[in-house]
């Protein structure tokens, strides 16, 4: 295991969980998910039961979990890998995604608090301020589209393009650039404080369409 899986792994093991086998998944889903495991990694059951001081049993419970995601791949011969979906696959993801994040920014427009958009507001600042190659940038970005998501005070929603979200690696937004996504940022937030449905539905599809592309020419653009 490399030293910053075993720094990530420590920093959430102070959290509350459910059960040893829910502490396993969701770890690993949060460490695949955010890139700290890439895709095609070998998760050995061995070292994964002494990184998180258990036995192998829930250790091979949070993996079959994660299996059943979609996100880890079981091999005879090679044990567990983390899931490489093909490309393919990311754009038919991306699709759907077109479709749940233009209905949740719709129903934003209409439900939004003034506390949440102020909250959106600076978050969207955050991002707009990071330099290219910031490390801080998918993680903003992630907090600004999952404000919009709560923001449409629909829990099945954020539910549903929680789990999407888990099926990129990288984020959704990999494919775009900085300087895109900061720019069409800023429209939503000024649809959203309007209240223009159907703006902000207009800007939220073309937001992941503009993913799709690049998808395509299998070319991601690295911030």
């Amino acid at each position: 295991m490399t030293s910053s899986l075993n720094d990530a792994v420590t920093q959430r093991l102070g959290r509350t969980y459910r059960s040893k086998v829910d502490l396993v998944a969701e770890t690993l889903r949060e460490l695949i998910a955010d890139g700290t495991i890439a895709p095609g990694s070998r998760l050995r059951q061995r070292e994964l039961a002494a990184l998180f001081e258990l036995s192998p049993t829930p250790v091979r419970e949070g993996l079959q979990k994660l299996e059943s995601e979609g996100l880890v791949h079981f091999d005879v011969h090679r044990g567990a890998t983390v899931t490489a979906l093909p490309l393919e696959t990311l754009e038919e993801h991306l699709q759907i995604l077109v479709v749940l994040e233009t209905l949740a920014g719709e129903l934003a427009a209409a439900r939004m608090t003034t506390e949440r958009l102020e909250e959106l507001r600076a978050i969207a600042e955050a991002h707009a301020a990071c330099e290219d190659g910031d490390p801080r940038i998918r993680e903003l970005n992630r907090t600004f589209h999952f404000c919009i998501y709560e923001g449409s005070g629909s829990p099945m929603l954020v539910t549903l393009l929680r789990f999407l979200w888990r099926s990129f690696p990288m984020g959704p937004q990999f494919w775009r650039s900085h300087d895109e996504s900061r720019r069409e940022h800023a429209l939503i937030v000024a649809a959203l404080d309007v209240g223009d449905a159907q703006g902000v539905a207009s800007l939220m599809h073309q937001h992941v369409v503009g993913s799709l592309e690049p998808i395509r020419n299998s070319q991601p653009v690295v911030d």
